[in-house]
C-alpha cells in the first residue's frame, strides 16, 4: 500500500526542565536557597533572569531544558536532519522494515509526480521475491518516509538548529519540521523562545540568504514552506509578528 502526504508531522513527546527551574538553580547554587523554595519565585522574576542568560551569552544554562519528538519526513530531509550531532535519534529502519507487508509512505512537495513513486514501490515489491528488505530498499527514493524520534536540548534546539534550518535557505521540507518544532518549544519556554524570534535574522549570518529586499526573514521563510508542504499547525509567533 502506497501512502503520499505533502507535509511533513511532529509530535511533542516528552520534556525536561524549564524555565522556572533554570532560574530556580541560580538562587540554589548562589545564595543557597533550599530547591522549595527556590521554585515558587515569580514569572517576572523568571522571565528577567532568563532574558538576562541569554542576552549576557550564558547559553548552557539552556541546556538544563530540553525534549522530545517524534518526526516523519522524507528520508532526504532525515539525512540532512541528523547532521545535527548534539541531538539524540532513534529511527525507523528501511533494513528491517519490510514495506511489502506493511504501507510505505512518501513525503513530497506539492506537485510532485505520484507516478513515479508508485513505480518505484512496485520494483521493491517485486525486489521483495528473491531479496531481503536491507537490499530492496536500495530502489526507494529519498521521498520515502522516516519515522524518528529525536531530543535535543533548548540551546541546541533554539540556537542552533532553529537558526540553520528554520532559514529559507534550508530545505522546505525540513524548514516546515524547524518551525513546528519551534512551535512547541514556544510552549515550553515562551521567554527563550521570543527572544530568540527578535534576533532569528541575526543568530546566523545565512538567516536572510536569497530573502527579497524588504521582506522579513521568518516569515517570507514561513511562507514558502507551507506553499510547498501545506499549513503549519501552530504560529504562536503570528501576534509578535503583527504588532512588531
Amino acid at each position: 500500500m502506497v501512502i503520499i502526504f505533502t507535509t511533513p508531522r511532529v509530535v511533542l513527546v516528552g520534556s525536561w526542565g524549564s524555565e522556572s527551574l533554570v532560574s530556580a538553580l541560580t538562587d540554589v547554587l548562589y545564595r543557597g536557597v533550599p530547591l522549595e523554595e527556590a521554585l515558587k519565585q515569580g514569572g517576572d522574576v523568571v522571565a528577567r533572569r532568563i532574558s538576562a542568560f541569554y542576552r549576557q551569552g550564558h547559553w548552557s544554562v539552556f541546556e538544563f531544558m530540553g525534549a522530545q519528538f517524534l518526526v516523519e519526513c522524507s528520508r532526504a530531509c532525515h539525512t540532512q536532519f541528523i547532521r545535527h550531532r548534539l541531538a539524540s535519534y532513534w529511527s525507523e529502519s528501511q533494513r528491517y522494515v519490510d514495506y511489502a507487508r506493511r504501507e510505505v509512505r512518501f513525503i513530497v512537495p506539492r506537485g510532485f509526480p505520484a507516478d513515479l513513486l508508485k513505480r518505484a514501490y512496485e520494483d521493491y515489491v517485486r525486489l521483495r521475491e528473491g531479496w531481503r528488505p536491507e537490499y530492496a530498499r536500495m530502489v526507494l527514493p529519498n521521498a520515502t518516509a522516516v519515522l524518528f524520534a529525536v531530543q535535543m536540548n533548548a540551546r541546541e534546539l533554539l540556537l542552533n538548529f532553529v537558526p540553520l534550518r528554520c532559514a529559507y535557505a534550508a530545505q522546505a521540507e525540513i524548514r516546515h519540521v524547524c518551525w513546528q518544532m519551534y512551535a512547541h518549544a514556544w510552549r515550553l519556554w515562551p521567554t527563550l523562545s521570543r527572544l530568540v524570534w527578535d534576533d532569528l535574522p541575526s543568530l546566523h549570518r545565512d538567516f536572510c540568504t536569497k530573502v527579497p529586499k524588504g521582506e522579513d526573514c521568518r516569515l517570507y521563510a514561513i511562507r514558502d514552506a507551507e506553499e510547498k508542504h501545506g499549513p503549519l499547525p501552530e504560529k504562536p509567533w503570528l501576534a509578535l509578528a503583527v504588532n512588531g
